[in-house]
């Protein structure tokens, strides 16, 4: 308790930081261009990127403990909970453990009547530099932070369904951690039709593993859904060996608001919403590319995706234990 009230007496109100949006010269659209992106490696490391001209630019981030956020509204929320831990850098008890608890979460938490999770990745900026790795078959490198990435969220109006039918029995990519699950906890290739003419959802858990210390170091941000416009955002291309994956990045506009949730404990997560086929601004979009009859205006929710990205907290000083991070990404259906 003593811990918790420290904690609340000395919290900022918001701290300005410095996150990296796209500038002008970088095409924007729904839609990709074809000349932004990256190549993608079998254990999840990027190469170098083409078509980007980062600029980073100062932000202020707002405290989000207690503003209320919820994901049909701003795309994100906290949400307590009491993990059963695990080793975080043991590939498969991630896969065969801890997946299983974060697909429970995420129905719990959002009404969804069936959710999968496909992917996750470890981040921890010294063990990166390190060349750690996972410990298992087909384990990951752990990877850093991601700061001077970029602004961006996970998915695309192309990307979204995409993967979806991606996650298919017999259509795993080599680098698909579902794989490891086996083709029962797969979809199942009739089933996709049926599944897209619902609602779904994309959602990350992104949460801290270290045990002693709160998230100090690279804290991340995110962008409240509502303040989002999608005349700035831009494809940007994750070419794999088999697959081509879509992130929107974005430009700045002085109208977006942005949050985090400082010093976030071992047992808190954050739910970041990736992609929602109700979201208001692409509603129809979808269904009008695939054929599909056009969902009920009644049924959308205001928030589509928040995007959102890792920054340098000025006030976090070289003492701050290393951020270590785990974000798990799962589909749900409603």
């Amino acid at each position: 308790m003593l811990r918790q009230l420290h904690r609340t007496a000395t919290r900022r109100a918001s701290t300005t930081a410095l996150l990296h949006f796209q500038s002008d010269s970088v095409p924007r659209g729904l839609t990709s261009s074809g000349v932004v992106g990256t190549n993608r490696d079998l254990q999840g490391s990027d190469g170098e990127f083409f078509g980007v001209d980062p600029i980073p630019t100062p932000v202020e981030i707002k405290d989000g403990r207690g503003a209320g956020m919820t994901l049909d509204a701003n795309g994100f929320t906290l949400v307590p909970h009491a993990w059963e831990h695990i080793d975080y850098y043991d590939n498969s008890a991630i896969v065969d453990r801890y997946y299983a608890e974060c697909e429970a979460l995420v129905a719990r938490q959002t009404g969804a009547t069936r959710v999968l999770a496909f992917d996750h990745n470890v981040r921890a900026k010294r063990r990166k530099q390190a060349a750690s790795q996972l410990s298992g078959d087909g384990a990951n490198a752990v990877q850093e932070p991601l700061v001077t990435y970029g602004v961006h969220n996970d998915y695309t109006l192309t990307s979204a369904p995409r993967r979806i039918e991606q996650l298919a029995a017999g259509q795993l990519g080599a680098n698909d951690t579902l794989r490891a699950r086996g083709d029962g906890e797969s979809l199942q290739a009739d089933e996709l039709d049926g599944l897209l003419q619902r609602r779904w959802c994309f959602f990350n858990v992104w949460r801290n593993i270290v045990e002693a210390a709160p998230v100090r170091s690279f804290p991340l941000a995110l962008c409240d859904a509502a303040s989002v416009s999608a005349d700035d955002l831009v494809v940007f291309e994750i070419r794999y060996a088999d697959r081509v994956g879509e992130n929107y990045f974005v430009r700045h506009d002085a109208r977006q608001r942005w949050w985090y949730y400082p010093e976030l404990t071992r047992d808190e997560a954050v739910l970041i919403k990736c992609w929602d086929s109700r979201g208001a601004d692409f509603l129809g979009m979808l269904e009008a590319a695939r054929g599909l009859p056009r969902a009920d205006a009644d049924a959308a929710v205001p928030a589509t995706f928040s995007l959102h990205s890792a920054f340098e907290d000025p006030a976090s000083g070289p003492e701050a234990p290393d951020r270590e991070s785990i974000e798990v990404r799962l589909v749900a259906f409603f």
